[in-house]
């Protein structure tokens, strides 16, 4: 068995979806395989827990420490990382909660939450382009759009944002709810707006609390 087959036969041995025949640890080593492998899988549930309990911490101040690593483990079998950084690994959470069988739904929108704020954290900086604003009281509003803050959100009623190095939520109004989410799927303003929405009471919402970083044309 060569090197790679041996590093994949110990992963789904960790994993706990494989039998770990073949697996030989070094000499001298007290308790052989099975103890080798009770620590290896130790230290996975543990990173389990602490990478899943960084991303979402109202989550696991819900459920407990206890609960929590426990769920944590159970995803990291069924979605392990790919990728080096453990910030990046958990956005598939609130889709494998909401698979298991009787789980609460205010849970799952828990989860979708605290995914959206960490993701809005790590969000890239932007810069505010005030200049392009211009273009809302010159353009053709079918032809433009508004460029919102970079790990914007909106889940629900709720928008999610970046603000300075914190990540924020709050809630909105049905039609504003509908106005930012049709922006963030790249619509016009003109194919955004409801009958009824208070376009100009929202712009000055939007640049108070810096959801807004400029406007653009429809190219």
């Amino acid at each position: 068995m060569n090197r790679q087959a041996q590093q994949g036969l110990l992963v789904e041995a960790i994993l706990g979806r494989a039998e770990p025949s073949g697996l030989r640890c070094l000499p001298g080593i007290e308790g052989g395989e099975a103890r080798a492998l009770q620590a290896y899988r130790g230290n996975a549930k543990a990173l389990a827990a602490r990478a899943l309990g960084s991303a979402y911490p109202r989550l696991l101040e819900e459920l407990g420490e206890a609960q929590f690593g426990a769920m944590a483990w159970a995803f990291w079998r069924a979605h392990p990382p790919v990728s080096g950084d453990m910030a990046d690994w958990g956005d598939a959470l609130a889709g494998f909660l909401q698979a298991q069988p009787g789980m609460e739904e205010r849970l799952v929108d828990e989860a979708r939450l605290d995914w959206a704020l960490h993701e809005a954290a790590r969000a890239a900086d932007a810069v505010f382009d005030g200049d392009s604003l211009a273009l809302l009281g010159s353009g053709d509003p079918a032809r433009l759009r508004l460029r919102l803050r970079p790990g914007t959100a909106v889940l629900g009623r709720r928008i999610v944002w970046r603000s300075g190095w914190r990540a924020l939520h709050e809630e909105l109004d049905d039609s504003a709810a509908r106005f930012m989410q049709a922006q963030l799927d790249g619509a016009s303003l003109v194919d955004s707006m409801e009958e009824g929405f208070d376009f100009g009471a929202w712009l000055q919402q939007a640049l108070r609390q810096g959801w807004l970083i400029g406007a653009e044309e429809i190219q």
